[in-house]
């Protein structure tokens, strides 16, 4: 008996054509670039290396065969090409962020969850005490608290309200001023009880200072009238509250935010001010939010309890 096997047919088909779409990253800092006609401008809006710019447009001029920007000793322009790419890519680009935007105006919209950003000294001084007044008037609310010195990127993050120094980044947000902050020399008592009384008294000191502000001391001592003081030594911390506390410790000398040190328990006796002299200048922190949730009563919400909150500890 003959067996019949079943024919099989195999038919080839041709792999789908790939998208002619280039990666996200190349194509924002092609659109950065060309909106700022500047490799170093785009580099500084994306937190990136002009060089790193200058490799993902090449990338892209590389995948479609054509010239995209024209290239000078210190500046660039846009080719032909590059012109009518720069117009459909921003285009698009804005519906893409428009699209994030909506989805993430629903889920807060639905939600009884607000973000907020802060500045790690701010939480523990202002927001962290204020924290079991805000339950009382919301229990409604749910805050998240991320105490951080980065700033709060509104279009790719969860954040709702944020509190920060300066006005970079600023499209499409509001800016309140919350209070004007002064730099504070504080210091253990034990170190004004050994001799620490005008600021020429530095000169014998350690100074404690923070990574990411490297010209507070300078500018401080430079409003002192002494711009070429050298004290004993340096002291480097990443962080607020570290450096607060290596000066609870007799390490040295820091610079506290005036008057929010104010409100941290201990000041007077862990902590003291050595000198009267205060400067001139000062830097605003800001309370930072949405344009368009400006009618958001969550927002306003938040943003009444943290005004009220630091209108506390400036009393």
């Amino acid at each position: 008996m003959n067996k019949i096997h079943p024919e099989i047919h195999l038919v080839q088909t041709s792999a789908p054509s790939r998208p002619a779409i280039p990666p996200l990253t190349a194509l924002l800092a092609f659109e950065r670039a060309a909106a700022q006609l500047s490799f170093r401008r785009a580099a500084r809006d994306l937190s990136l290396s002009p060089s790193a710019i200058s490799h993902q447009i090449r990338g892209l001029e590389a995948q479609f065969g054509v010239k995209l920007f024209v290239r000078g000793a210190r500046t660039v322009r846009l080719t032909a090409d590059g012109e009518r790419y720069f117009a459909k890519v921003s285009v698009a680009l804005a519906a893409l962020q428009d699209a994030s935007r909506d989805l993430l105006r629903q889920r807060r919209d639905i939600g009884s969850e607000l973000w907020i950003s802060a500045l790690p000294f701010f939480t523990s001084t202002v927001l962290i005490p204020a924290l079991p007044d805000f339950r009382r008037r919301h229990p409604e609310l749910t805050l998240r608290i991320e105490a951080t010195h980065q700033y709060a990127d509104f279009n790719a993050s969860r954040v709702d309200v944020a509190v920060r120094y300066g006005r970079e980044h600023s499209t499409g947000l509001k800016f309140e001023p919350l209070v004007a902050v002064k730099g504070l020399p504080v210091c253990a008592p034990a170190l004004v009880k050994a001799g620490l009384r005008s600021p020429e008294d530095l000169s014998r000191q350690v100074l404690i200072h923070i990574t990411t502000q490297p010209r507070a001391w300078p500018a401080w001592l430079k409003e002192a009238g002494l711009p070429h003081l050298e004290p004993r030594g340096h002291l480097w911390l990443d962080s607020v509250p570290a450096m607060l506390e290596a000066a609870e410790h007799g390490l040295g000398v820091t610079l506290a935010m005036a008057p929010l040190i104010k409100a941290r328990p201990g000041f007077g006796k862990k902590l003291v001010a050595p000198f009267a002299f205060e400067p001139a200048h000062s830097e605003t922190i800001f309370l930072v939010s949405r344009t368009e949730q400006a009618r958001d009563r969550r927002i306003a919400a938040v943003r009444r309890w943290i005004a009220e909150a630091v209108g506390r500890v400036k009393a």
